[in-house]
């Protein structure tokens, strides 16, 4: 973290913005230019600044499960899908690595435990960037596979459809999917199925990676457990002749769709959205109460009873099933605990002269007992506020409350010295408060870009 991060990105922003404005106007008056850029210093959120009030969301560590991958392998999860994510496949596989030692987070083990339940149960997945959505889905359909795989080697016909908004994110998932599907053989495969799947790949694509299926040719002869695609493709595959070999060899078969982005279907969308997966569900030979249905995202829900409620309806009212049997599955941050007390008589230090520690633990240990830094903290900390994201004027009331310099910078200033400081034990250096910024930049007028 550079010492002097959002007090020198944020007035860049603002400044580089107004006067970018007034050379594009070309005004040549002096005193009219110096009047424009006055107006447009105002402060974040104020009639005149090109930035909006900005808003920081702490970004603490997930909570991990008290359980580790290995000794899942003994209960819940299929042993060969363990090792295969402690060995992945591939060159780039080891981004992907998932040691047996290591312990998933605990919203991923409430999903696990969730759909490799008995029966067929749907989830939401609601949680944040980084938080590792994508295996609270794809973790139990490759476990459902392998165990299908001891059954039936070379499993074929498609048992997963994962849906993506946009073909970005459908191509994020390859080399995941690689490293993960690799070490079966060929025997659980998988095929990335867009408007840029070709008719025929070459050979070379297929020794490379055997364990994806390159081309609408092999896709269309052999279809594999695993489907990645939009909306819009679905619809082109339930109408298209040549992609009726899909469908024959898949009848039944189906058990899993994964809506990824969950929050883009709002709206008619939605309404599309539903009437697709009634018409899917038809033409791969299936009901909605063979299947299980998952919707992730970044964006919606909280912790509010009446958000779980709602995202139960959502998913249900999308699937065609009762409400009773999707279950929410919420993100938990773990905030480490600070078990020393506040310390008064160092209330009065200054922001530059706690700055001027030069090790980032020597700056962690003074922060931790001083009475501003903590309450900045608690602001971000949802046991103590309830919430884990406060605007600029939320820190700046909190420093006058303080009896300390509200402004803008003054505020920005506290801000980065809570993040570049980091506590040096086993915790792996977390900073004091890890925060992200959201910035709010007026483009046109009321249009505002996050």
């Amino acid at each position: 973290m550079k010492p002097h991060y959002f007090a020198s990105l944020l007035p860049e922003l603002a400044t580089r913005a107004a006067r970018a404005t007034i050379s594009k106007l070309g005004f040549s008056n002096p005193p009219l230019r110096k009047h424009l850029l006055e107006a447009f210093a105002q402060g974040y959120g104020e009639t005149g600044c090109f930035l909006g009030d900005p808003v920081f969301e702490a970004t603490f560590g997930w909570k991990p499960a008290d359980t580790t991958m290995d000794a899942l392998a003994k209960s819940l999860l299929h042993p060969d899908l363990v090792d295969a994510m402690d060995k992945p496949w591939g060159e780039t596989g080891t981004e992907y690595q998932f040691p047996r030692s290591a312990r998933p987070y605990t919203h991923q083990l409430t999903a696990w435990k969730a759909l490799l339940a008995p029966g067929y149960q749907s989830v939401v997945v609601t949680s944040g960037t980084g938080s590792g959505k994508t295996e609270c889905f794809m973790v139990p359909v490759l476990s459902s596979l392998a165990h299908a795989r001891a059954k039936e080697p070379d499993v074929r016909g498609v048992r997963a459809l994962f849906l993506y908004p946009l073909n970005a994110l459908i191509q994020s998932q390859r080399e995941r999917l690689r490293a993960w599907t690799g070490p079966f053989g060929g025997d659980i495969r998988f095929c990335l199925y867009n408007g840029m799947t070709p008719e025929q790949a070459k050979a070379e694509r297929f020794r490379e990676a055997p364990n994806e299926v390159h081309d609408r040719a092999t896709l269309r002869k052999a279809p594999p457990p695993i489907l990645v695609t939009n909306p819009t493709m679905l619809e082109y595959m339930l109408v298209r002749a040549q992609d009726a070999s899909i469908l024959e060899q898949s009848q039944g078969k189906l058990e899993w769709i994964v809506l990824d982005e969950a929050h883009n279907y709002i709206g008619s969308q939605a309404a599309e959205l539903a009437l697709l997966l009634r018409r899917v569900l038809h033409a791969f030979g299936t009901d909605a109460e063979r299947v299980h249905f998952v919707a992730t995202s970044a964006t919606i829900g909280s912790g509010d009873p009446k958000a779980k409620i709602q995202l139960q309806e959502f998913l249900a009212n999308l699937a065609g099933v009762s409400s009773d049997r999707v279950v929410v599955v919420e993100g938990e941050r773990e905030v480490p605990r600070i078990d020393v007390s506040v310390d008064p008589s160092i209330a009065s230090a200054s922001v530059a002269s706690l700055a001027g520690i030069a090790e980032p633990e020597g700056r962690y240990r003074r922060l931790s007992v001083h009475p501003i830094a903590r309450r900045l903290r608690d602001l971000f900390v949802p046991a103590v506020s309830k919430q884990s994201y406060q605007p600029l004027t939320a820190i700046k009331a909190a420093l006058h409350a303080s009896g300390r310099p509200n402004t803008d910078d003054a505020a920005l200033e506290w801000l980065d010295l809570l993040t570049s400081a980091t506590d040096g034990s086993s915790r792996g250096a977390a900073p004091f408060l890890p925060l992200r910024l959201h910035a709010f930049h007026n483009t046109l007028n009321g249009l505002w870009a996050c």
